[in-house]
């Protein structure tokens, strides 16, 4: 073989170690974290004020969503403050706390999600609902900010109700985005502060004047709206899980944000859960699967 050749296959066999090190793998909150990849190659350095953050969004069909309340039963909603679990019910959501361990039944929808997504081209390609199911993790530090999106609409527009500083407001907003701000850092050594807030972006990108760092620098982004009072805020440690979803009744901002539409027109409930998965006390991230979209 001659010294092209050799570079050829070098190369070659380098670029399938990588996709094969990124492999597939399965979001299961009870099961022991994977052990850290060695590598051979250039070595990931976590820092020590990171911590990863874990989120799905699992769709719920009609025989899965009559089982709602097991799930809730089981599920620490005290954890949240009185204030926000009013202020929550009154925008249509809910949200609590699972220490540890996710119940039976909740952990058993994740894995027929999984399995949905690994099965499905259309689950792959993001098609199958405007709410898709991929299990992302999120490097998080002090001061970053992440955003998960739940829903886009793409074309056409929304007409939201929600609630706000003691009244029912109303807007209808073009292909509006709504998503999630996540904010978390470490407390401790095994666990983390995280911040959930919804937020929504609509309408036409607008050109806007960035300050920060001592620089003044031209942005373009879309104009939005922060719900700052929804905002949970917990500390949590390494294997708990934030669920956030949607109320009995289809109403205010759950039903936009916790309702998805498949592509053959039936309305599904969602839940979304949220897990510390890595702290900055863990050796460092293991590669993300095909399954785990890092972010």
């Amino acid at each position: 073989m001659n010294c092209v050749s050799q570079r050829y296959w070098s190369r070659a066999l380098i670029g399938m170690y990588v996709v094969v090190q990124a492999g597939c793998a399965t979001w299961l909150p009870t099961q022991n974290e994977p052990a850290p990849v060695v590598r051979d190659l250039v070595p990931v350095v976590k820092p020590r004020d990171a911590v990863g953050i874990e989120t799905i969004l699992v769709r719920l069909d009609e025989v899965q969503s009559q089982r709602l309340d097991e799930v809730w039963a089981q599920v620490d909603e005290q954890a949240l403050t009185p204030e926000l679990r009013i202020a929550l019910d009154k925008n249509g959501m809910r949200a609590g706390k699972v220490a540890s361990t996710l119940p039976a039944l909740l952990e058993e929808w994740v894995r027929q999600t999984v399995q949905r997504v690994e099965e499905s081209p259309l689950e792959q390609a993001g098609v199958a609902a405007d709410v898709t199911s991929y299990s992302q993790l999120w490097r998080c530090r002090a001061n970053s900010r992440k955003e998960l999106t739940i829903r886009r609409v793409n074309t056409g527009s929304a007409c939201v109700f929600y609630h706000q500083e003691g009244t029912t407001k109303g807007h209808t907003f073009d292909t509006p985005h709504f998503l999630y701000a996540i904010h978390a850092a470490p407390v401790g050594d095994a666990a983390a502060s995280v911040r959930l807030t919804p937020e929504l972006e609509h309408g036409d990108p607008v050109k806007k004047v960035s300050t920060g760092d001592g620089t003044i620098r031209p942005v373009t982004k879309r104009e939005s709206i922060v719900w700052d009072p929804l905002a949970i805020d917990l500390r949590i440690n390494k294997g708990d899980c934030i669920v956030i979803g949607p109320s009995h009744d289809s109403r205010g901002l759950g039903e936009h944000y916790f309702h998805t539409i498949t592509n053959e027109g039936a309305v599904q409930p969602v839940l979304l859960i949220v897990r510390l998965s890595e702290s900055n006390q863990d050796e460092p991230f293991a590669l993300p699967s095909a399954m785990v979209r890092t972010k």
